[in-house]
């Protein structure tokens, strides 16, 4: 599996996030967790983790530098500029294999972003430098093997290459007038730098809480003794929910659910058959942690539900706690706020080390 699904598995089965803990077919607090799970020691565990990572300059000035670069806007090149790397070149080429040309080798109009290995390589290398209004000859060779035809894999070939146009990227500078076009609650550069240094630092100690949470989940894995499987019902809402959410993010880059897996290296059973066992798995660790929870009398109030999923819109951006509940589609929420108040009483009474 690529790196980028198997994250995305990973995320998804996060008991930590909203809607990983708990079903939607059974209330945790109501189960009878000691039919499945016998919990390890859980007081006084023992982990090592980095340490939590402090906020430089070049931090902020990296993430401020990125804001600016997804903000910039394709513009026309000024007069006499030529062709670079990243550049949109609008051209018309002609390809000729022996003097003759080949079919789908040639278009009118074309928008190539350059660097952006649309074509087989050396071609979009040989635009660069070009002028508007320039006609080039690029001579170049197929790939070997060229799995879109392989009756050209290896074969030289001369691309007759005019350039009509060029798009660049124009980067906003960091004034006070774009930073209020970002819609932080920030007036001034100055205000932006501080609100700036406040995210990257709520970023690293969300990054070591988790670390910590990680490790902690699997010393409790490991020390407890699960009698039998999660209800089959909860496994196939938590399958589902998967599913949704995998399907959804596919839908963002109008893709379907089979070809978004498919681009990123994986057949569709083997991704169904990991998301299963991903999901018995998520399904053992909240109800270990509901097991917890029922032996420290840990509850939650409607006033804490209320209070989290408040925060949880906000932070991420929706409307209202309607909406957020609306997307999500989950109940018992309940069951998110217990898996948190646990994992922060394991967290409190754990022996943690750094290095």
């Amino acid at each position: 599996m690529k790196k980028g699904l198997a994250l995305l598995l990973g995320t998804l089965f996060l008991a930590g996030m909203l809607g990983g803990c708990g079903s939607e077919t059974a209330v945790l607090s109501e189960m009878k967790t000691e039919r499945y799970v016998i919990p390890g020691a859980y007081e006084g565990i023992e982990v090592s983790v980095p340490a939590r990572i402090e906020v430089t300059e070049e931090m902020k000035t990296n993430y401020i530098n990125y804001i600016l670069q997804s903000s910039a806007q394709w513009v026309g090149a000024e007069e006499g500029a030529v062709a670079k790397m990243g550049d949109i070149a609008r051209i018309d080429y002609e390809g000729r294999i022996d003097g003759e040309l080949f079919q789908g080798g040639a278009d009118q109009g074309f928008d190539l972003q350059l660097g952006s290995h649309t074509f087989i390589e050396g071609f979009e290398e040989g635009v660069v430098g070009m002028g508007i209004g320039e006609t080039k000859d690029i001579s170049i060779r197929f790939p070997d093997p060229y799995q879109p035809n392989p009756d050209l894999s290896g074969t030289p070939v001369v691309f007759t290459v005019t350039l009509n146009g060029i798009q660049t990227q124009q980067v906003p500078e960091l004034t006070d007038e774009f930073v209020k076009t970002l819609d932080v609650g920030c007036e001034t550069v100055a205000e932006y730098e501080t609100y700036v240094q406040g995210l990257l630092e709520q970023e690293m100690d969300n990054t070591y809480t988790r670390n910590v949470e990680d490790v902690l989940v699997n010393r409790l894995l490991e020390g407890s003794e699960f009698k039998k499987d999660p209800p089959k019902e909860m496994v196939d809402q938590y399958y589902d929910r998967v599913i949704r959410n995998v399907t959804r993010i596919a839908a963002t880059a109008n893709m379907s659910l089979e070809v978004y897996v498919s681009r990123q290296g994986m057949e569709m059973e083997k991704f169904k058959e990991e998301a299963r066992e991903g999901a018995v798995a998520s399904c053992r660790e909240s109800i270990m942690l509901q097991a917890i929870a029922n032996a420290e009398k840990i509850t939650v109030s409607q006033e804490e539900v209320d209070s989290v999923l408040a925060e949880e819109a906000a932070e991420r951006g929706y409307e209202s706690v309607e909406a957020l509940k609306e997307d999500l589609a989950l109940d018992h929420y309940e069951d998110y706020v217990m898996c948190d108040k646990v994992m922060e009483f394991l967290r409190e009474h754990a022996v943690i080390t750094e290095y």
